[in-house]
C-alpha cells in the first residue's frame, strides 16, 4: 500500500508521438491488407525488403519438404525367438545367460518366464564381445516375481553388439525353472 503524499510522475522511457505522425504508414499497411484480402497482391513496399506473399513462401516450403524424403532400405523383420537361458535354479546365486547378437538389430526384446517359487532379479547386460565376462549393466535390474512373466524392450541408446542377462536369486528356490528368450528385429 502506498503512503499518502504527492509523488513526481515516473520518467518517460519511450518518446511520445502525436497520433498523426504515423498515419501514412498505417494507411499503407491497411491498403496492403485490403489488397491481400481481396486477392490482388500489390508490389511490396520498399521498406519491407525480402517480403513475399505467404502463398509463394508455402510453395517454397513444400519443395523443401519434398526434397527431404527418407527411404528405408529394407523391411524390419523379427528373427525367431532365441532361448538364451533355461535353468531350474536351486540355490541363492547369480547366473549368466548366453549372449544374443544385436549387431544388425534395430530393436531387441527379452521375455522372462519364471515358474520359480521365489523372486529373481534380472539384470540386462551388454558387451562389445560375445561374452558375459567384461559386460556392463544396462539400466536397472528388474524384479521377476515368483511364478510370473516380465519383458524388457531395449531402447536405441542401450545398443551394444551383444546383449544378455544375469539372474540373481536372493532366496534359494525349491521348485521351478526360469527361461529367457530374446527377439531381435532387423
Amino acid at each position: 500500500m502506498a503512503k499518502p503524499g504527492i509523488y513526481a510522475p515516473p520518467e518517460v522511457t519511450t518518446p511520445r508521438r502525436a497520433p498523426w505522425d504515423h498515419v501514412e504508414e498505417l494507411c499503407n499497411k491497411l491498403d496492403l491488407l485490403i489488397a491481400l484480402m481481396g486477392g490482388a497482391v500489390p508490389a511490396p513496399p520498399p521498406e519491407w525488403p525480402g517480403w513475399q506473399p505467404v502463398i509463394d513462401k508455402l510453395d517454397e516450403i513444400k519443395e523443401e519438404i519434398a526434397s527431404l524424403q527418407v527411404s528405408v532400405n529394407g523391411v524390419w523383420e523379427a528373427k525367431p525367438a532365441v532361448e538364451i537361458f533355461n535353468e531350474a535354479i536351486k540355490s541363492a546365486t547369480t547366473i549368466s545367460s548366453a549372449m544374443v547378437s544385436w549387431q544388425k538389430g534395430k530393436r531387441l526384446f527379452l521375455f522372462v518366464d519364471s515358474s520359480l517359487n521365489q523372486d529373481a532379479q534380472i539384470q540386462v547386460v551388454g558387451n562389445i564381445k560375445n561374452s558375459v565376462i567384461g559386460s556392463v549393466n544396462i539400466n536397472a535390474a528388474l524384479n521377476c516375481a515368483a511364478n510370473s512373466k516380465i519383458s524388457v524392450g531395449m531402447a536405441w541408446d542401450d545398443w551394444m553388439n551383444y546383449i544378455g542377462a544375469t539372474v540373481t536369486t536372493i532366496v534359494a528356490p525349491t521348485s521351478g525353472t526360469l527361461t529367457i528368450w530374446a527377439v531381435v528385429q532387423e
